[in-house]
């Protein structure tokens, strides 16, 4: 039977106490392997929230045929969560910055370092998240720049792209970078739930414990032959576009569609009289990998990212 416990539990100023719940599916042992698959960091990515949930259900199911531990973290953020929004409340802290954390620190330090602890020591480590706010995003993987074991597992997760990706300056702040090997699968709508988004990457989850030997491959519910290919990337091949003007951004191509380099993928037009600001091209051939959804734009915002693939 599965088991259910809290990682942590906080004091709210309210006085109430708040826990971040852990799920435990399958059975642990000498070398046998464990994955922890953790979601809701950020309150405004309800897409890997529910993924995270999904999982748990087919797990219930599968759990007679685990060989190993699959720990669930369904939901980091749950104050964020229930109002939407990417940061922590009250302190207004972006808890996906807060990492390894500090066992004595404020609210979001104790639990980023809780869940560093509790996640210590998993063999495979999957964090669900959606995509970014005011943008749709294709389904992918990202994986840390040079880390080959991970890119091969990722191409087992279902996705359409592999995004072997350069840590960014504040990488070393994020859960994903406090354990090597991790991979972060996103996409869909920012705050918005798709459901083939959750379908496609519940699968691929699922999948992935198959890969790493916590689920034999003849008792998925569904034939691995199903799971998408994709394409394998690095930075050299991801274009982000930006305005360079402020107005409405109207988009002319939607999320895995074909470009070719210099077609128009939409254009920023004066909101009070329609004309045209600026034509924002493609700055190579490929698809488009995300597209601004919100349409007000300023210099430099980002309205889309191509992918030479």
């Amino acid at each position: 039977m599965s088991e259910m416990s809290a990682v942590i539990q906080v004091e709210l100023p309210s006085g109430d106490e708040l826990a971040i719940i852990r799920r435990r599916f399958g059975r642990g042992g000498p070398g046998a392997p464990r994955v922890a698959i953790v979601a809701g960091i950020r309150g405004d990515a309800p897409e890997g929230i529910r993924i995270a949930h999904q999982v748990a259900k087919a797990l219930e199911a599968l759990e007679d045929h685990l060989t190993g531990l699959v720990d669930v973290y369904p939901c980091v953020n749950p104050l964020g969560a229930h109002q939407g929004m990417r940061h922590w409340p009250f302190f207004d802290v972006d808890l996906n910055r807060r990492f390894p954390g500090q066992e004595n620190g404020h609210q979001p330090d104790r639990v980023a370092h809780a869940l560093i602890t509790d996640v210590r020591g998993a063999t495979q480590v999957i964090e669900l998240r959606g995509a970014r706010e005011a943008f749709s995003e294709v389904i992918h993987a990202q994986v840390r720049e040079r880390d080959l074991a991970a890119a091969e597992l990722a191409m087992g997760s279902n996705v359409s792209l592999v995004w072997a990706r350069k840590p960014g300056p504040a990488a070393t702040q994020t859960f994903a970078h406090q354990f090597p090997g991790t991979i972060v699968l996103e996409g869909g709508t920012g705050n918005r739930l798709n459901p083939t988004v959750g379908k496609d990457l519940e699968e691929g989850v699922i999948h992935l414990l198959s890969q790493v030997g916590v689920l034999d491959e003849t008792d998925l519910p569904f034939h691995w032959a199903a799971m998408t290919r994709p394409a394998m990337v690095d930075d050299a091949h991801v274009f982000r576009v930006r305005s360079e003007c402020s107005g409405l951004f109207l988009p002319q191509f939607n999320v895995w569609s074909e470009v070719q380099e210099g077609v128009a993928l939409g254009t920023v037009i004066d909101p009070e009289n329609g004309s045209v600001l600026e034509r924002i091209s493609s700055p190579a051939t490929g698809r488009v990998m995300a597209v601004r959804e919100h349409p007000v734009v300023y210099p430099g915002t980002m309205v889309a990212r191509v992918v030479s693939v």
